[in-house]
């Protein structure tokens, strides 16, 4: 087997075309990556007045690490609702299959239309709903456990957090 490879390289083709080109495009290529090198200090110094502006300017290890724990918290939340939000929608399509299933089964026992095709269209639902079904319990046994609750500092406040009135 023989492969045979051709590579065009142009002028213009980013970092690898021309490289060994004329022997003028040396200062041009070292001109672009002077621009490339320009443009990803302005994009850096751009991101670092960004975070000063905002106040995200964390000192200490500390602040960086409980900071990155909220994080990890929050996407932890947010994949457990995501993961929630899936188990449930599969039980409505499970359910919405099953009601159909038993439409047709329904017009097949009445006669009406193609008993067959109903007969196959039910059978096709059962099918379907009793896959949702498992795909359903399969991702409700993805979904985390809420973690525990650390221990919450005292209030003289009720569980509600409203003030309390006196009496």
């Amino acid at each position: 087997m023989i492969r045979l490879c051709v590579c065009l390289c142009l002028p213009e083709s980013g970092m690898l075309g021309g490289m060994d080109s004329e022997p003028g495009s040396l200062s041009s290529r070292r001109e672009e990556i002077d621009n490339r090198l320009a443009a990803v200090r302005a994009r850096l110094r751009t991101l670092r007045e960004r975070r000063q502006a905002t106040g995200e300017s964390l000192a200490t290890a500390s602040e960086r690490l409980e900071t990155a724990q909220r994080h990890a918290t929050e996407a932890h939340a947010a994949a457990a609702e995501v993961m929630a939000s899936s188990v449930e929608a599969l039980r409505m399509a499970a359910e919405a299959h099953e009601r159909v299933a038993s439409l047709h089964e329904r017009l097949a026992a009445s006669g009406t239309g193609e008993v067959t095709e109903h007969q196959r269209r039910a059978a096709l639902h059962r099918a379907a709903a009793a896959a949702d079904w498992q795909r359903a319990e399969r991702a409700l046994s993805l979904v985390p456990e809420p973690e525990p609750a650390g221990p919450s500092p005292v209030s003289d406040e009720p569980g509600d957090g409203s003030p309390r009135r006196a009496s």
